[in-house]
């Protein structure tokens, strides 16, 4: 046996001695990778085996052994892939890491990057000493005579020893430090195995937890047995024909630890600029253990590159607004050293999360017609279906087929297209269109109480009842729906279907009651309204507030306040119903006296009554109460 010391270059010691101060918090992430580097010896051995057919002798059956000593706190970690001889144990671990060390150690001086180090630097190997103290790595490549043996505590040095061996091997020893003793637990083993390395296309095998008796074909030195922790086919390798409902069920449980039976999944098997497989699911209620309603929280499916689970969550393969979709995505077309960086700025990536939000679109636009619990999985994931529509503009008319609404005289929810099959069209510009109503409100029965409500009602015109927060985003985005414009109710200049005996009368309202106008406009202040005129739409209502088309609504401007937005108070259109008793009331006054307490007093009142009805904000509540009380009493 001869032995020999190198010493580490001075980067390389600089990088050891940051990965023993952990700089990447994952510290499970080491199994993974040495596994996944086993893994990779194994298929080169039996790619090799291809061109030479006694290259395998008897040592054919190939496999990965992990155990644990104990008693000296050591992890073994065997595999009989193709080893290295000397001269690529020198290259692989001592010659790339000067290699690329001083690009990491510029890298890392950004901490964003700190979350990628392993995966960009190929530092799977140094990333052991993040939980040991000292590394043995025995090898033997069927190209040298000898085993090498290659010896490191991560600091300084490294020792390179030769030993007599036969078969092709690589055995690693890692002395866990007194801190880290939590991965000498089998159970921690078996659970980093099965998170990571679950579908990796080698066995794993451990010996058994149970110690037999008497056992004369045990494998296993302590008599246990070894048995296989992975299951090395992963359920999207199987043909879709192959799999039972209760499969992919109990796959998205696993996955996403939801226990719930999910709305549907996509099971797509690609062969595109890049090949990759997945399966999607759309969950039906809500995850209590995977809350999607903020943003900012890591989401995504899991990413598996060579069946080696790279990234627990991928949300550069998902929009943001698909957050409640789980599942995985794997393909063998990337590097096992991909990082969100790379996938955020790969292009086919792009073209994938494209494709595959497309296909989420589809699937839910067939689940809304066939699938009875649909309706369900809109109670609760509908916000993000809305969502979409705001920021998604190339898919915004498809997404709003797929949203139902809360409507005037629909008993139950109903689809934009269903809206249309039941409206009333005309002819604009040689095109038959139809107009779909909606009105904005904090709840259904604010909505339901608006004053213009019931001319809709009378006239049996449907009504879009938005009483959802995100309802004022969508609107802002979602003005007409395949050629059909959206209108709110409360638009100042909206007119419907008026005969030409309500028009006359009009005419001679507004005469009669114009300097009541303007003395009730100057009386409110003209800095509040911008104007006060006749209205035909409110029925039996005495007054309504409107603003102009383009100006914010009572809701968004209390949401964007809420943000510490800044927002100027908008003047208002005060419209009222000249055939109302109060507004013949007025006239009555006002004839009288201009100028008497009473007449102002009603004016006043009338208008605090219309800002609280439309949600908007009095700035003098005692004034209104006193009014109010002083009413009462008289």
């Amino acid at each position: 046996m001869t032995k020999k010391t190198y010493n580490f270059e001075a980067e390389t010691e600089r990088l050891l001695e940051l990965l023993t101060h952990s700089i990447y918090s994952n510290k499970e992430i080491f199994l993974r990778e040495l596994v996944s580097n086993a893994s990779d010896a194994i298929d080169k051995a039996r790619i090799k085996s291809i061109t030479d057919i006694n290259y395998l002798w008897d040592n054919n059956k190939f496999e990965i052994k992990i155990d644990i000593d104990k008693a000296n706190s050591i992890i073994i970690i065997e595999d009989n892939g193709i080893g290295m001889t000397k001269d690529e144990v020198i290259q692989n671990i001592w010659t790339i890491a000067k290699s690329w060390t001083k690009d990491f150690l510029e890298k890392i001086k950004d901490s964003k990057e700190q979350n990628n180090l392993i995966g960009q630097f190929w530092v799977w190997f140094y990333s052991v000493f993040m939980i040991a103290e000292k590394i043995e790595l025995e090898t033997k490549s069927n190209e040298s005579e000898k085993s090498i043996i290659w010896t490191s505590e991560g600091k300084w040095k490294f020792e390179l020893n030769d030993w007599e061996k036969e078969n092709r091997w690589t055995t690693i020893k890692i002395h866990i430090k007194e801190s880290e003793k939590e991965f000498l637990e089998d159970w921690k083993l078996r659970e980093l195995i099965k998170k990571y390395s679950n579908y990796i296309s080698v066995p794993i095998l451990m010996p058994s937890s149970i110690i037999p008796d008497t056992d004369p074909e045990s494998t296993s030195k302590d008599n246990r047995k070894l048995e296989q922790i992975n299951q090395t086919k992963p359920i999207w390798d199987k043909q879709k024909s192959d799999i039972k409902e209760e499969e992919y069920n109990e796959f998205y449980s696993s996955i996403s630890y939801d226990f719930a039976k999910p709305l549907t999944h996509i099971h797509l098997n690609t062969e595109w600029a890049i090949s990759y497989k997945s399966i999607l699911f759309i969950p039906t209620k809500k995850n209590m253990f995977n809350n999607n309603d903020d943003a900012s929280k890591d989401y995504g499916p899991k990413l598996f590159v060579q069946n080696v689970l790279i990234l627990e969550q991928a949300k550069d393969l998902l929009p943001v607004w698909l957050r409640f979709v789980s599942g995985i995505i794997s393909t063998n077309d990337l590097p096992l050293n991909i990082s969100r960086e790379m996938l955020q700025s790969n292009q086919t990536l792009d073209k994938i999360k494209k494709s595959l939000t497309k296909k989420i679109i589809d699937k839910l636009a067939s689940e809304m017609k066939e699938n009875k619990e649909y309706d369900e999985f809109l109670s609760n994931y509908s916000r993000f279906l809305k969502e979409w529509i705001y920021y998604e503009t190339e898919l915004r008319e498809k997404l709003a087929e797929i949203i139902k609404f809360k409507t005037l005289l629909s008993e139950k929810e109903i689809t934009l297209d269903e809206y249309l099959e039941k409206s009333k069209a005309i002819i604009k510009d040689e095109k038959e269109v139809k107009t779909i109503y909606y009105i904005t409100a904090k709840s259904e029965s604010e909505a339901l109480a608006n004053p213009y409500i019931d001319q809709f009602r009378k006239k049996e015109i449907d009504v879009l009842l938005l009483t959802d927060p995100i309802d004022e985003w969508l609107i802002q985005v979602l003005t007409e729906y395949k050629w059909n414009s959206l209108v709110s109710i409360t638009k100042s200049d909206l007119e419907i279907d008026e005969d030409e005996n309500t028009k006359e009368k009009i005419e001679e309202d507004k005469k009669e009651f114009k300097d009541l106008f303007e003395l009730l406009k100057n009386t409110i202040w003209s800095d509040k309204l911008e104007a006060v005129k006749l209205s035909t739409r409110l029925w039996d209502n005495l007054w309504a507030l409107t603003i102009k088309e383009w100006w914010l609504t009572p809701q968004m401007e209390k949401m964007m306040k809420a943000m510490w937005q800044q927002v100027s108070e908008n003047k208002k259109i005060l419209e009222l119903n000249t055939n109302h008793k109060i507004m013949k009331m007025m006239q009555e006054e006002f004839k009288k006296d201009l100028k008497s307490e009473k007449l102002k007093n009603l004016m006043l009142y009338t208008y605090e009554q219309a800002i609280l009805l439309e949600w908007w904000e009095l700035q003098d509540y005692k004034s209104f109460i006193n009014r109010v009380n002083n009413f009462i009493e008289k």
